[in-house]
C-alpha cells in the first residue's frame, strides 16, 4: 500500500525496526482500525497474523523448529548469517523438508481419494492440517512452512493476546503488493520444483499466498477466515524477505508490525469478548469435540 504511516502523532516508528509503537491500548485499537480502513479505501488486499510475543519473526514451524531442534535457539532468535548463507544450511533446511514432504509423510489414500473426487488439494490440505492439529504430527522436526494468516483483525487480535505476558505484535501484509503470489499451481508440483531448483543451489525466492477456492469444510479455519503464505526459503523470515522486496518499490508498504502495549492483557481480552472473539468461536471442533 503506498503513503502508508500511522494514523496518530504520538505512535512512534521505531527508527531500526520501523514497528508501529502506540502508546496505550486505546491508540493501539486505533492504529489497527486505520490500517483496516486505508486498506479497504486503497482495495488492498490486507492479512493480519497476531503474536503474543512482540519479538517472534515470521517464520514458519518448521524452520523454528529447525532452529530449535539443530542449534538449540529459541525461536525468536536468528541464527548467524555465517550459518544462514551458506550453501550447507540452505540444502539441510530443504532436504529436511522434502524428507519430510514427499517421503516420510504424505496425504492418506483417503485423502487422495476425496482429492480427486471433489477437486481438492490434497497436499494442501495434509499440510494444512497439520498447521490446525500439531498434535498429529509426528515428525521430529515440527510444522510446515506455511503460516496462517487471517482476512479478520479482530481473529489477529485474539492470537496476539492469547497467553501474553508482555507486549505482543499484530503483523499487517498487503498480499496485493507481495506480486503475484496466489498459487493456482498444486503443491506436489511445487515439491518438486522446490527439490529442482534448491539442489541446484538457486535461491527458492518469495513466500507464496495459498488460497485455494475448493477445499475440505473445517470451521476452524473458516471461524479464523484462514489465508496461508508459505516460507519458500526457509533460511529468512517472510518480514526479511519481504523488506527487501520494499526497496525496489516506490513508497510501497508490504508488510508492518504495530505492537501491542505491555499491561493490556485484560483490556484485551474485553474488547475481544465484546466482539465475540472467544476460544469457543476461534476452535468452534473443540466444542463439537466435546
Amino acid at each position: 500500500m503506498k503513503g502508508l504511516g500511522p494514523y496518530l502523532a504520538t505512535t512512534i516508528i521505531h527508527p531500526q525496526t520501523r514497528e508501529w509503537i502506540p502508546k496505550s491500548f486505546e491508540s493501539f485499537l486505533q492504529e489497527l482500525h486505520h490500517l483496516v480502513k486505508s486498506s479497504h479505501e486503497a482495495k488492498a488486499l490486507a492479512l493480519f497474523r497476531g503474536h503474543s510475543k512482540r519479538q517472534w519473526s515470521l517464520d514458519s514451524t518448521f524452520a523454528r523448529s529447525f532452529k530449535s531442534t539443530l542449534f538449540g535457539v529459541r525461536a525468536d532468535e536468528k541464527l548467524s548469517r555465517r550459518i544462514v548463507e551458506s550453501a550447507e544450511c540452505h540444502l539441510a533446511l530443504l532436504n529436511l523438508y522434502l524428507l519430510k514432504f514427499g517421503v516420510l509423510t504424505h496425504p492418506s489414500g483417503e485423502l487422495e481419494a476425496a482429492a480427486r473426487e471433489h477437486g481438492l488439494d490434497p497436499w494442501f490440505e495434509w499440510m494444512k492440517r497439520l498447521q490446525q492439529y500439531p498434535a498429529e504430527d509426528g515428525f521430529f522436526l515440527k510444522g510446515t512452512n506455511l503460516l496462517d494468516w487471517t482476512q479478520s483483525a479482530d481473529v489477529a487480535l485474539y492470537f496476539a493476546n492469547e497467553n501474553r505476558a508482555g507486549e505482543g505484535a499484530i503483523y499487517f501484509c498487503d498480499a496485493a503488493a507481495t506480486g503475484k503470489t496466489l498459487q493456482v499451481i498444486p503443491v506436489a508440483q511445487i515439491l518438486n520444483k522446490m527439490r529442482d531448483i534448491g539442489n541446484a543451489g538457486i535461491p527458492l525466492g518469495a513466500p507464496l499466498l495459498f488460497c485455494p477456492p475448493r477445499q475440505i469444510f473445517n470451521p476452524r479455519p473458516k471461524n479464523q477466515q484462514a489465508v496461508y503464505f508459505a516460507q519458500m526459503d526457509l533460511r529468512y523470515d517472510l518480514e526479511t524477505i519481504w523488506k527487501l522486496r520494499e526497496t525496489e518499490l516506490e513508497d510501497e508498504t508490504i508488510v508492518l508490525k504495530l505492537i501491542l502495549p505491555a499491561g493490556s492483557e485484560a483490556t484485551t481480552r474485553e474488547y475481544l469478548i465484546k466482539k465475540g472473539m472467544s476460544r469457543a468461536f476461534i476452535f468452534p471442533d473443540e466444542q463439537i469435540a466435546e
